[in-house]
């Protein structure tokens, strides 16, 4: 924590500062001031946690700068110091808001006492403050997904310093699919809650099912050092890190659907270790890069359910195409084969590209054999969503429940129907919202939107008004 000393006698904020060292070694970054006017002067350059004002000061007392200084950075913790029990002083220093007022020369017991107290209300305040962030991030996301619209600018956090980092973790066992979305959410949360450096953060798992983490922070290297590193703890399995940097919340949602449109390029660029979205857009041949992930994309969701003849099609179109010959040539293949390897269990080998479309050709036609051909039931998935509406019918859990990525079930949903699968839900749920609120005069808008499976009454009331031109209290 950054904490402010502010005392016209230096031997005092030095033997503060050498007591709070010794109680707390390396744990927080002192700043000095001597007298008031300097105090309010740091505080406008960097607001503290945690701030000890002398009353007695020149040019300006303690109590006159904690006066200017709360408004300044309501967050801080104020801690008056005097030499004189004066009850004048003490009640004075509580109108301010100040935290707690001692007497000097502070002893250490009861330095120890009051600054325990604080850390800990500082963690109460920040994991409220986080829960409300988190909530708000997820809500104006997800809105965003289903309008098309800037739904952060209502939020309450403003211009800032933000960053994202978006996971993908590509692995098709279920199990250690879990498991690694638990560790790795887990332990990030954790490293977030741990550290006061980061003012706000939000751990999540989007609409596709990408684990996100979104914080608000000055100097993220920390965080991003963390994260690296906990994706290193698994060398075996195709985890790769997007990251980017905005200047508000609106911007980090742009930034997280560009990661989206870029994020097939994990299949031939190492991810393993933050990438920054702003170095890929660099990269000379990125759109051919992009066009030759595609491709094997497509070919691996076909091998994935079994499409035989797409599959001998892909394999035959792949040979004439020079252009993806060409990308192949200026790749890393050991990325494009661990990526191969875990989604299509067979080993690669070549190092020419007519000898891996022949591996490619191989292994979908192992899969096809072990796992018989399967159908895209539209049906199936309509009548699922019909049955299940009011609970979690979101792409990452449907697909899922379905054994198939998210982003194929999306694509073969939009071919076989013309629709978006977020819009067949939306129109399901508000068709059914319609006939509760038809059937029962009564019933509230909030017994509604939880009654279709809306958890925010905002989110429900837009969505109906955008499908029925009225809101549901209108209806």
């Amino acid at each position: 924590m950054f904490i402010l000393i502010a005392d016209d006698e230096k031997m005092i904020r030095l033997s503060l500062q050498s007591m709070l060292e010794e109680l707390y070694p390396n744990e927080h970054m002192y700043i000095h001031a001597s007298n008031g006017q300097a105090a309010i002067a740091q505080v406008q350059k960097l607001p503290p946690d945690i701030a000890f004002l002398d009353i007695r000061m020149p040019l300006m007392n303690g109590l006159e700068a904690l006066e200017t200084c709360r408004k300044l950075s309501p967050s801080t913790k104020w801690i008056i110091l005097s030499g004189y029990a004066d009850f004048e002083y003490a009640q004075k220093a509580i109108t301010l808001s100040a935290y707690s007022y001692l007497l000097k020369p502070v002893d250490l017991a009861t330095l120890k006492q009051v600054m325990d107290d604080i850390v800990v209300l500082k963690n109460q305040e920040k994991e409220h403050d986080n829960k409300l962030f988190t909530l708000d991030v997820i809500r104006s996301f997800n809105m965003a997904d289903q309008l098309g619209s800037d739904e952060t600018s209502f939020l309450p956090y403003g211009t800032n310093s933000y960053v994202i980092y978006q996971i993908y973790i590509d692995e098709q066992e279920k199990e250690r699919q879990h498991m690694l979305k638990h560790d790795l959410f887990r332990s990030i949360d954790d490293f977030c809650r741990r550290n006061l450096f980061l003012f706000y953060h939000a751990v999540f798992f989007n609409t596709n099912g990408e684990l996100c983490v979104i914080c608000s922070v000055k100097d993220p290297s920390h965080l991003t050092f963390f994260i690296n590193s906990q994706i290193r703890s698994y060398p075996h399995d195709m985890i790769s890190v997007f990251t980017a940097a905005a200047g508000s919340l609106s911007e980090i949602y742009e930034e997280s659907r560009r990661i989206s449109r870029l994020s097939e390029i994990r299949l031939v660029y190492d991810c393993r270790s933050a990438a920054d979205i702003r170095s890929l857009t660099e990269i000379p041949i990125l759109h051919d890069l992009l066009s030759f992930c595609e491709q094997i994309d497509l070919f691996i969701q076909n091998a994935l359910v079994g499409s035989r003849e797409t599959i001998r099609q892909l394999s035959a179109a792949f040979i004439q195409n020079l252009k993806m010959k060409e990308i192949f040539d200026n790749i890393c293949l050991s990325t494009l084969y661990l990526y191969l390897e875990d989604v299509l269990a067979h080993s690669f080998t070549a190092d020419d590209f007519a000898g891996f479309v022949k591996e490619l050709h191989a292994a979908a036609s192992e899969l096809s054999h072990i796992e018989p051909l399967r159908n895209f039931d539209i049906t199936v998935i309509k009548d699922f969503v019909h049955q299940n509406y009011a609970k979690d019918v979101s792409i990452a859990y449907v697909s899922e429940y379905f054994n198939l990525s998210p982003t194929y079930f999306s694509k073969l949903f939009h071919e076989k129907t013309g629709q978006k699968y977020i819009d067949f839900v939306t129109e399901v749920r508000i068709e059914n919202a319609k006939k509760l609120i038809r059937s029962n005069a009564n019933i509230s808008v909030k017994q509604t939107a939880e009654a279709v499976g809306y958890t925010s009454v905002r989110h429900f009331s837009k969505i109906f008004q955008k499908y029925t031109g009225v809101l549901p209290s209108n209806y």
